[in-house]
């Protein structure tokens, strides 16, 4: 087949840099890029028709500034992109099919950038054996989980589903299965990774061992991942092991019952089946009124009729209402409001130009006091201060007994130990024809410090920070742990990225931006 090309009138000038139409002559990256990618790659500046839906973002808090997408293809498409931008000192980020979820301060620094765009990196294919299978680096998780099931298979994802899976696994990465099988990053078997000098690798136990333990954590910092072999496992349907269940409980978000709910959550902490997730949110549902309230979620694997073996102290607790059902764990993510239909993912339609900076404090076991201090002045910022109304608080315990599975001096990620993770989240219009909200987002960033603060207080002044919640100002220690991984990291980066190309999403080295020619 021959290129197609659309050559769309008009040069315009934003930022400094000259942009010209789809292909036009003497273009720049249309010109001397395009014609090194595959035939349905494409190249998207701001007056193309498809560039607004390519750059979108999740939220826009501290969102990097595109200039240009590359919608990739193959593994090839990936490597002369990064070849051109280290050509033009131009710097770059990724994102997968999920809908960029990064709220950190470092993307705020991508200024003018490519983006590569793996969204078509999305192949699955089941190994003979059943026990693995080859990912494309893009998948969403929701398209990875529905396919395996109908394979009667299913694997450790995120519980949003609408993230991109493999963003999440170089974090670590928790979800409803980790309290089987271990982490998301636990998962890899190996990884095929587009390093910043633009050649391609596998990582695994047996080739570059050193940056497969990198990636398994910090692998934000290391390269882009374009394939990645993923274990698997069956689904128990002759002994009914695909049924779940959850209730979710409603209570008045005061400091009594923010209290009683979190003790009975602590109490229950040492008998936590593998099978199980508390998934606290406190925030103000418009249906229920204008005070905050605690939905404390509880999902579990097996029949809706066990539920008092799990529930019953909550319901002890006397909830301003109950809900429940039974199904599979297809239907958990839509229980718990993170389905690709439901507001958390989608909203930019419910406020546009979102913004949803997270603030997090991972814990091994609960400060109830704390948690009490940090929820009444989280609903206290809620209901003073109307443009932080619709933010929500998440509260979540997970089974931690498949993360023994792998030792912790085997992977990058820190603190496998921890058992909670809390994370103020602040929920407003973080754009305001199309410029940064800024008055609105310094308070966010005023109160989300100082929240975090009490439950950090409540920790003894140590806490750790979930690498795929962090917001910018954690320290190095805070998201990638003890002084000898550190060391190990840095030593790696020098390795595979000397020159610190990876840089904007919690970076182990931060470097200043060189100067860039035009696109």
């Amino acid at each position: 087949m021959h290129r197609m090309y659309t050559v769309f009138p008009a040069l315009t000038v934003l930022g400094g840099l000259a942009h010209a139409a789809w292909y036009e002559k003497g273009s720049g990256i249309l010109e001397e890029l395009g014609p090194k990618l595959s035939k349905d790659a494409r190249i998207l500046l701001k007056d193309h028709e498809a560039f607004t839906d390519a750059s979108s973002r999740w939220q826009w808090w501290a969102a990097p500034e595109v200039s240009a997408v590359v919608d990739v293809y193959n593994e090839d498409d990936v490597s002369q992109t990064i070849l051109y931008a280290n050509k033009h000192d131009i710097p770059f980020i990724i994102k997968g099919a999920g809908e960029g979820h990064g709220a950190t301060l470092g993307l705020a620094k991508a200024k003018n950038a490519i983006q590569i765009y793996t969204k078509n990196l999305d192949q699955f294919d089941i190994s003979p054996s059943g026990t693995t299978a080859r990912i494309g680096g893009g998948i969403k998780a929701k398209k990875l989980i529905e396919y395996l099931s109908a394979q009667k298979k299913q694997t450790v994802t995120g519980a949003c589903e609408c993230v991109a899976l493999a963003g999440v696994a170089l974090g670590g990465g928790h979800g409803f299965l980790q309290g089987y099988y271990g982490l998301l990053s636990d998962q890899f078997v190996s990884l095929r990774i587009v390093l910043a000098n633009g050649t391609a690798v596998t990582a695994s136990e047996t080739e570059h061992p050193d940056l497969f333990w990198a990636m398994q954590g910090a692998g934000h910092n290391f390269g882009v991942v374009v394939e990645f072999e993923y274990k698997i496992y069956d689904v128990d349907y002759e002994n009914k092991k695909e049924v779940w269940s959850y209730e979710v409980f409603t209570y008045p978000a005061t400091k009594d019952y923010t209290r009683k709910v979190y003790t009975a959550a602590k109490k229950s902490m040492k008998t936590q089946p593998k099978g199980m997730l508390q998934y606290g949110l406190v925030l103000t549902p418009p249906a229920l009124g204008s005070e905050p309230v605690i939905l404390h979620h509880i999902l579990w694997h097996g029949p809706l009729t066990e539920k008092s073996k799990y529930t019953q102290s909550f319901h002890d607790l006397e909830p301003l209402n109950v809900q429940n059902a039974e199904g599979t764990l297809l239907d958990a993510p839509r229980w718990m409001q993170i389905d690709a239909e439901g507001v958390v993912c989608n909203a930019n339609k419910y406020v546009p130009g979102a913004g949803i900076p997270r603030f997090p404090v991972d814990l091994k076991e609960y400060n109830v006091e704390a948690v009490v201090d940090s929820v009444d002045r989280f609903s206290e910022v809620m209901k003073t201060v109307p443009e932080l109304s619709g933010s929500f608080f998440m509260i979540e315990q997970y089974s931690v007994q498949g993360l023994a599975l792998k030792k912790s001096e085997d992977s990058a990620v820190p603190f496998r130990d921890d058992t909670l993770l809390l994370a103020p989240a602040f929920f407003y219009s973080s754009l305001v024809d199309g410029k940064p909200n800024t008055t609105i987002d310094e308070l966010a960033f005023k109160y989300g410090k100082e929240i975090k603060q009490i439950l950090v207080d409540g920790a003894g002044g140590k806490t750790h920070a979930y690498v795929n919640y962090a917001y910018g100002h954690e320290s190095l220690e805070e998201i990638y742990g003890e002084p000898w991984r550190l060391e190990k990291l840095r030593k790696l980066k020098s390795i595979y990225d000397p020159e610190n190309r990876f840089r904007f999403y919690a970076p182990i080295v931060v470097s200043k931006e060189k100067g860039h020619d035009e696109l």
